[in-house]
């Protein structure tokens, strides 16, 4: 999108300044056609500024979605896993269960 924009911004500015070679330098007209020039100009450097914020919000924003995804891989891969855990913890009677918990908090 900024490349587009960037030709039509060169592209006006090329008329400007081809306009702005063809008149009078006396004329009031000059002084209008550099005033036009100038505005374009600083519009374009903010323009461009915005957009520059808007693609880096854009890495942002996905980075932040793969990091999500990738978590939400790990915990679904995970999960049943530790369902099996507890579905085996539950079958065990109160003294083994007891045992388990024990080795588990040593570690």
């Amino acid at each position: 999108m900024k490349d587009e924009l960037q030709g039509h911004y060169q592209n006006f500015i090329q008329q400007e300044l081809t306009i702005h070679g063809k008149t009078d330098p006396a004329s009031p007209d000059t002084g209008v056609v550099s005033q036009r020039l100038d505005a374009v100009s600083a519009l374009w450097d903010r323009l461009a500024s915005q957009l520059g914020d808007r693609e880096a919000s854009l890495k942002e924003v996905l980075a932040a979605s793969r990091h999500f995804h990738d978590t939400v891989k790990t915990l679904v891969e995970w999960l049943p896993l530790a369902a099996d855990s507890v579905d085996a913890f539950c079958e065990l009677d109160a003294a083994e269960q007891y045992q388990q918990f024990q080795v588990f908090v040593k570690h």
